[in-house]
C-alpha cells in the first residue's frame, strides 16, 4: 500500500522543490503502527496500542505487551516475521524504547522507535 513518506521525526518528508513521495515501505508502516494510541482514531477507536493504559504504567506487562505488537506488525502487508523485539518502558518519564527486526520476502529490516507519553 502507498502511503506519504515520512522523515525520521514521522513528519511529512517534502522535497526540495516542496513536493511530498509516496512510498510502499513496511518499515514505515510498522512504525505508524507502533505510535498509533488506542482509541485515537475516530472511525475506529478499537485500533491502535494501549500505551496509557498497559505500557506506560508503573508495572507494565511486557511480555503482554509484545505479544500485542507482534499481532500489529504481523498485520502489516508484507510483514512475514517479527524475529526480535526489545522493549524497554521507564514509567518515571514515560517512555518506551523500542527495537526490533521484521522480514519481508525480500529484506529484513532492523528499526528504533521511542515513543513518549
Amino acid at each position: 500500500m502507498k502511503d506519504i513518506l515520512l522523515d525520521k521525526k514521522g513528519d511529512i518528508a517534502l522535497t526540495e522543490e516542496g513536493d511530498i513521495s509516496l512510498v510502499t515501505s513496511p518499515v514505515q508502516a510498522v512504525l505508524i503502527k507502533l505510535k498509533w494510541f488506542f482509541k485515537e482514531w475516530v472511525f475506529d477507536p478499537e485500533k491502535g496500542i494501549p500505551w496509557f493504559e498497559s505500557i506506560l504504567v508503573k508495572d507494565p506487562d511486557i511480555d503482554g505487551i509484545k505479544k500485542r505488537m507482534i499481532r500489529e506488525m504481523l498485520d502489516v502487508d508484507d510483514v512475514l516475521e517479527v524475529p526480535r523485539l526489545d522493549i524497554s518502558v521507564d514509567p518515571k518519564t514515560r517512555q518506551a524504547d523500542i527495537r526490533f527486526t521484521i522480514r519481508t520476502d525480500k529484506e529484513t529490516y532492523e528499526e528504533e522507535a521511542v515513543l513518549h507519553g
